[in-house]
Order: structure tokens, then sequence, then C-alpha cells
């Protein structure tokens, strides 16, 4: 699907006057009595609050909105496609993502964001340890749209970091030379963009903050314990702690876990699907799956975990009209005969 015919609605709103723009921050609290292993969707409470810019930091965020979307908009090489945990690694790419999917995180854009009824802030204090995410809603007589981006309270400088005297703020006076110290409340703005929401739909630019504001990075994790709980559970593999180890520092690893979760291959594992990972390994890495004395799969280390991670995720797919295989993690399951 080509990215014009889902953007332009955009910049059309952003072009039209008079247009309004409100900006709200985006905190995410753990809920009152929640436990820590509770599911993400039920966990986390997200609140939007709104703030007053001035009009230089409203025609700050409008000009770098409109450049993010005339970037897309005017290329002919962007394309459009579901967003998908693991997609192929391709350039000029965005993502759809359906509002109704971010269980956790709509109630934030249906029942406050849109119809304007969050609270306001006096302090950047008040929201800084809970800071999640910042939000644009721009309006005018063709519609509305949001726009989301990741923040962190690292870019945040209240009075209460000045008197702990962990860090200062600074500006340099010009009319001085001089670099002085601010002792006001400051935040710092990039002229990125992680997404935009319109029509019930996230279109999502950068997919590593999107993942982060509506919680999907946890889901992930959910997902691969999961994944990793059913396959020890088979007591068909030794060494299902070098999964567990290899986890807490690869990214890459988590979404393939998660990935394996949504397509539920772990659920198959059995001794005749074992028999298949060592064939398919053997033919095309050249290498072999190690086995205990009584049969079961043998995990040592790193590249064992990788090869078996491969395995398990069906990363060897065959082309159904060239006949040629390929090897990717990415790929969606379609319907038989679709």
């Amino acid at each position: 699907m080509i990215v014009n015919e889902k953007l332009t609605k955009a910049r059309t709103i952003l072009e039209n006057k008079p247009i309004s723009l409100n900006l709200f921050f985006v905190t995410r609290e753990v809920k009152d009595g929640i436990s820590k292993s509770a599911k993400v969707v039920d966990k986390y409470c997200f609140k939007a609050w709104s703030v007053d810019a001035s009009p230089d930091l409203d025609e700050f965020f409008l000009k770098n909105l409109s450049k993010q979307l005339d970037r897309v908009v005017e290329s002919e090489g962007y394309e459009l496609e579901p967003y998908e945990v693991i997609s192929d690694d391709l350039p000029n790419k965005l993502y759809t993502y359906a509002l109704n999917n971010a269980l956790s995180f709509s109630e934030v854009v249906t029942d406050q964001i849109i119809p304007g009824s969050s609270r306001s802030i006096t302090s950047l204090a008040s929201v800084k340890n809970n800071l999640w995410a910042y939000s644009l809603k721009i309006t005018s007589p063709r519609g509305c749209f949001l726009m989301f981006r990741k923040l962190s309270k690292g870019k945040v400088v209240t009075d209460q970091d000045q008197t702990m005297k962990e860090k200062i703020s600074s500006y340099f006076d010009s009319s001085t030379a001089e670099l002085k110290a601010s002792l006001q409340e400051s935040i710092t703005f990039d002229d990125e963009l992680d997404c935009i929401f319109i029509d019930n739909e996230f279109f999502v630019f950068r997919k590593s903050g999107f993942e982060n504001i509506v919680g999907l990075e946890e889901d992930f994790n959910e997902a691969a314990n999961d994944v990793i709980d059913i396959v020890e559970a088979t007591d068909l593999i030794d060494g299902v702690e070098h999964i567990k180890a290899s986890l807490k520092e690869s990214r890459s690893l988590l979404k393939t876990l998660s990935n394996i979760a949504k397509k539920g291959h772990h659920h198959n594992l059995n001794h005749e699907e074992i028999k298949k990972m060592k064939e398919v390994l053997h033919r095309f890495e050249g290498k072999e799956l190690k086995s205990t004395r009584e049969g079961r799969l043998l995990l040592e280390d790193k590249n064992d975990v990788g090869y078996f991670i491969k395995l398990l995720n069906d990363y060897y797919k065959q082309g159904l009209v060239s006949g040629d295989v390929y090897g990717t993690h990415g790929g969606r399951l379609l319907p038989s005969g679709e």
C-alpha cells in the first residue's frame, strides 16, 4: 500500500488554517494493588497531562512535524505494511497498527487526549518520575490527528535536580560569551517522531520507540518467557538456562521468541519436529544439533541457542513460485489458500 494514500490526510490537516496544537505529557505507573507478575495489559495506568506551550514552541513542533510528513509523503519509495514483530529489514517502510491492538494504551488516546479531558500540570517535577512520552494533538477544519514521541526522565531537569546538585543545566549567553547555569525546569525535545495516530490507526515511523510507548516491549518479554516455559516443559531440551541467559543480553532474541509465540511453533515441539530440525540444520548450515545420551537436544552455548531458535522460528523458507529457499526471521502466516 502506498504511503501517500494514508498520510496525505494528516498533511492536509496540518496545512489548513486555523490550526491548533495541544501538547500533552503521557505518564505511566503501576496500578495500585497490581503485582509485578501481572500481565502488561492489566498492569499499567497511562495518564495524559495537558501543558501550555508558548507560540515559539508551537512553531518548533509544527515545523518539524511538517518536515517529517513531507519527507514521507513526497517520496515515491515509501511503503506501508501491517506491523509485525519481525519484518524484512528494508528502508523506506512504515507500519500500521490498529488502536484496538494497543489495549493498555488505548484509553489515554480515546478517553483523555482526543476529548481533551486530561488534567494540566504546573511543574515538570510532578510528572518526571513517571514520564513516558509526549503527544501533540493537531486540529484544523479538516480534522484531527495525534503525534507521539517516547520520552525519558533523563531529558527533564527540575528544581529538585538542581538542589540535589546531581546535575545542572546551562545555556550559552552570546552577549557575554559565557556558559551560564540555568535554574529553571527544562525538558529537551528533538525533531523526530515515533508514530502518528489518525482514523483509529497508528502509523509507525520508528518501531523501537513505538513499541516502548504502547507497551509492546514488555509484551515481548511476557511472550518470550512463555515460549521458554513451554519449551522447558516438554522435557526435550537440556540447557534451557542458556536461552534465558541470552535473552537478557539480546533484543533480537527477545523479538524472535515473541514472533515464535505469535506463530505458535513451540506448541508443536516433539521428537518428530526435532528430527526435522536436525535435518534442516545439517542441510543449510552443515552443523549438527547436539544431543544427550537420552536423546534430548543439548544447548551448551550461544551458538547452540542461535541454531535452535532459528529452527523453532522456521527461519528457512521456500518460495512457492521460484522454489528458491530463503533465510529470514520475518514473514507472516497466511491462511490456507490465500
